[in-house]
């Protein structure tokens, strides 16, 4: 999956979270979101160029 189809489902998780009437509903959506955002910042991190630390 690429950045935009990851931050597209997270954002689609959080619309269905504010949306939801159940509140398990809601947190399993959240859940499914922080989901989503921690795959689209593991991406991020392993696309970005190594630091120079020396």
């Amino acid at each position: 999956m690429d950045e935009d189809i990851l931050r597209s489902r997270a954002d689609c998780w959080r619309r269905r979270a504010a949306e939801a009437p159940d509140t398990r509903e809601r947190a399993a959506s959240e859940e499914l979101a922080e989901h989503y955002e921690a795959l689209l910042a593991h991406l991020r991190d392993r696309r970005s160029p190594p630091s120079d630390e020396a």
